[in-house]
């Protein structure tokens, strides 16, 4: 991962705090993916999730799954929807064609994690070794996050999740 893609991350009075970089692929997801899992199996305790985009310059259909499956754990903790920052203009299209203004709160702004000033205790989450079959089963279940948001996804990505779980067999 170059300088220009990284994962920050940061946990603040139970508030989860990711600033996310540079170009966002499934290459490079392994730690986001890895820090999902730890949300997931309450390693980390969040109240309320904040995501900003604003310094992402590309972001695959993998990471925007990983971005619903953070929506998800929100959802099954009963927790506020989750907050994305962006103010660059074609992840907000693909944000708001896949739908996710309906399991997020879009905000088209800069955050004040945007101006340089990082917080001293967010720190940058590294990469995992991940196999081959793990990978696929990271972008299987990120699609599969993606087409549970609605039928629209459903539609668009039902092949990708079922050509991922042939391959996976």
């Amino acid at each position: 991962m170059s300088e220009q893609e990284q994962i920050l991350f940061a946990s603040i009075n139970n508030s989860c705090y990711f600033k996310l970089c540079g170009e966002l692929r499934y290459t490079n997801a392994t730690g986001m993916d890895d820090l999902i899992e730890r949300l997931f199996s309450s390693q980390i305790t969040c109240d309320q999730v904040v995501i900003d985009l604003n310094q992402a310059t590309f972001i695959d259909s993998t990471y925007v799954g990983l971005l619903a499956s953070l929506a998800r754990y929100c959802q099954r903790q009963q927790l506020p929807k989750p907050t994305i920052f962006s103010t660059q203009i074609e992840i907000n299209e693909l944000l708001f064609g896949l739908c996710l203004d309906q399991a997020f709160q879009i905000v088209q702004q800069p955050t004040n994690l945007s101006s340089g000033k990082v917080p001293l205790d967010m720190t940058s989450v590294p990469a995992r070794s991940y196999t081959e079959q793990e990978q696929g089963n990271m972008i299987l279940r990120a699609h599969q996050a993606l087409i549970d948001l609605n039928d629209k996804n459903k539609a668009e990505f039902q092949p990708v999740v079922n050509l991922l779980k042939q391959q996976l067999k």
